[in-house]
């Protein structure tokens, strides 16, 4: 359930993705991929589609679009390709860029969306018209500077004041305590406000009429109502609009919760490991997993491991546990990868996933160990999730440099923090929380976890690959 309220965006800002880089290294760099980049059907049309024979995710993947898992394999390696043609648009409407993606219903379509009316430049409309599967869209209103801008002044509503009164903002009651998280839609081109409705008191005079609809019940229920989310979502919608210089969507949230089992599990123990990796300098081994996921030492498959590096902050949720030396262990490039926990099963990794900001659209799965394995499609690239505990010991608010994936089959619970976030058989993030309020078997659950390259310079270490 979602509401927009459309403003006129500020002046155009300039592109934030390399902005300085020549138009000219663009058009060669995509000009040289026109034919390797074309769909790789042999390998694709070799494969038997037989689910026994199938990799995991590709199964999953033609389950979730209703495709053969012989076009779901091609779509899987097609993706790459069309990310760094996506890359190279980038660079030639830097000054126009507003959103980017994949469609995955019906054809695979790689989209670029630019602001205004007119045509995409000429090396643009080149590039499109080499790809039957690359689309140029118009019409946003707002750069995607603009909405990042637009996203770092709103922060979690501190500007708002409290719910319900558009007044100061020095109060007890913040705006901010209703705010489960902030993201960029770019196909909507949009700024993304989450609500836990069953947080906000409902102001009678910012609702249509002055008055409550007669079957919403007392202000503060915490019943599902649709009715009376719909209301709260209106109110909210009409509160922030003079906050806000962007078009925005307010959306219906569930609480975001870092997921940590207490009670503790396997794997690392309350956490779920993430990626193996190889400490950059020292050549030492160890184990990722999320930083919340505190503690001097763990155990995981019989060995304990030791904290290195931890970096639980608003940009990034990772640490680092070494392998100990001289007791002839080592490390490997699999994951486990089983939708059933009875049922061990594993996937090599072998390679490492692209920069967050072109993971929209993408395909991902993750592990954890209360809900196994699960997978979704990647919707928004730039959140700023807002978990009750913050980014930090001490409450800190995170940064919008997290990405969000979700899907009818996505799962999620305590004890999955750390888990690997994968595609195919890249690396794509380390798993940090999610909305399913604990509950392993929610569907369309989603998922909140660090981009796996922005966890690799934190923790100055390379994942393991093949």
């Amino acid at each position: 359930m979602g509401h927009r309220h459309p403003h006129r965006p500020q002046a155009a800002s300039g592109g934030p993705l390399g902005r300085g880089a020549r138009q000219l290294l663009a058009v060669l760099v995509a000009a040289a991929a026109l034919g390797a980049l074309l769909p790789t059907a042999a390998h694709a049309a070799s494969a038997p589609d037989d689910e026994s024979a199938t990799h995991p995710v590709v199964a999953s993947y033609a389950s979730d679009y209703s495709v053969t898992y012989a076009e779901a394999q091609r779509r899987l390696e097609r993706i790459p390709q069309l990310q760094e043609i996506i890359a190279s648009l980038h660079e030639l409407e830097a000054d126009r860029l507003a959103g980017w993606g994949l469609d995955h219903r019906g054809a695979l379509t790689a989209w670029v969306l630019l602001t205004g009316h007119q045509p995409p430049s000429s090396p643009t409309a080149a590039i499109a018209a080499a790809h039957a599967d690359v689309e140029i869209r118009t019409g946003a209103a707002s750069t995607f500077a603009q909405l990042v801008a637009a996203q770092d002044r709103f922060g979690f509503g501190e500007v708002v004041g409290p719910v319900g009164n558009t007044g100061a903002v020095d109060s007890d009651a913040a705006f901010s305590d209703a705010v489960t998280h902030t993201g960029i839609d770019l196909r909507a081109n949009a700024l993304e406000i989450g609500i836990h409705t069953a947080n906000v008191p409902i102001a009678p005079s910012v609702t249509p009429g002055g008055e409550l609809p007669d079957d919403v019940g007392p202000v503060g229920s915490t019943g599902e109502n649709s009715q009376r989310d719909a209301a709260v979502l209106r109110s909210v919608r009409v509160l922030l609009a003079p906050h806000i210089d962007v078009s925005f969507d307010v959306v219906s949230s569930e609480p975001l919760v870092d997921e940590v089992a207490f009670e503790g599990g396997r794997s690392m123990g309350t956490c779920t490991s993430g990626f193996t990796a190889i400490q950059n300098g020292t050549g030492r081994q160890g184990i990722i997993t999320a930083g919340h996921c505190r503690g001097r030492s763990r155990q995981t498959q019989g060995v304990t491991v030791a904290e290195d590096v931890r970096h639980w902050h608003r940009f990034v949720d990772a640490a680092l546990y070494l392998i100990p030396q001289g007791q002839n262990h080592s490390v490997t490039h699999r994951i486990r990868c089983n939708t059933d926990l009875l049922r061990p099963e594993t996937c090599a990794i072998l390679s490492i996933g692209p920069n967050r900001l072109q993971m929209n659209g993408h395909y991902v799965c993750h592990f954890g160990i209360g809900s196994a394995a699960s997978c979704g499609t990647v919707d928004n690239v730039s959140v700023r999730p807002n978990p009750s505990s913050g980014c930090d010991v001490n409450g800190t608010s995170c940064a919008a440099v997290f990405v969000r994936a979700t899907g009818p089959d996505m799962r999620s619970c305590s004890g999955d923090s750390g888990g690997p976030v994968y595609s195919y058989s890249a690396a794509y993030g380390i798993h940090k929380g999610s909305n399913s309020g604990n509950n392993c078997d929610r569907p369309n659950t989603k998922i909140y976890f660090s981009a796996i390259r922005r966890v690799q310079n934190y923790l100055d270490v390379s994942v393991v690959t093949g």
